[in-house]
C-alpha cells in the first residue's frame, strides 16, 4: 500500500509540474510564434542581392537589380559605403523588391521563432506530462 501511495503522490506531482509548464510554455509560445508569422507576412523572406554603390550629387547611392526592375535609393549614414569595388552584399524583400537591408537581415523574426518553438515545446510536453494521472 506503500508503494501504491508512493507512486501516486510522484504522478500527481508531476501532473501538477506538467500542467503548469503546458499553461506557462503554450501561453508564451503561441503568441510569439503568432508573431514571428505576422513579421513574416509582412516582410517576406530576404533574398540576397548584390548592390552597386555609386556617387549621386555627392552622396553614396545604392543600386540593384531586382523584381525584374532596377531600384536605387541614397544610403543612410549608418550603412557602409566603403567598397573596394563598388559592390556591396545585402538583401531585399520579396514582398517589395525596392526595400534593401545591407548586411544581414534582422535576427528579430528568428528570435522570436526560436524561442517560441522552445516554449511551445515545453508546453506541449507538460500536456502530455499533465494527462499521466489518466494513463496511469
Amino acid at each position: 500500500m506503500r508503494l501504491y501511495d508512493g507512486l501516486v503522490q510522484l504522478v500527481d506531482t508531476l501532473s501538477v509540474v506538467g500542467e503548469v509548464l503546458s499553461w506557462i510554455g503554450l501561453g508564451i509560445g503561441v503568441p510569439l510564434l503568432i508573431v514571428a508569422l505576422l513579421i513574416q507576412l509582412v516582410e517576406g523572406q530576404w533574398v540576397p542581392v548584390e548592390i552597386a554603390v555609386i556617387d549621386r550629387d555627392g552622396r553614396p547611392t545604392a543600386r540593384w537589380f531586382a523584381g525584374g526592375d532596377f531600384h536605387e535609393r541614397s544610403l543612410r549614414r549608418s550603412e557602409p559605403t566603403a567598397t573596394t569595388d563598388g559592390w556591396l552584399d545585402g538583401f531585399h524583400s520579396s514582398n517589395d523588391p525596392a526595400r534593401i537591408r545591407i548586411g544581414e537581415p534582422p535576427h528579430l523574426r528568428r528570435v522570436l521563432r526560436t524561442v517560441g518553438v522552445v516554449f511551445a515545446a515545453v508546453g506541449a510536453v507538460g500536456l502530455i506530462v499533465s494527462f499521466l494521472p489518466l494513463v496511469l
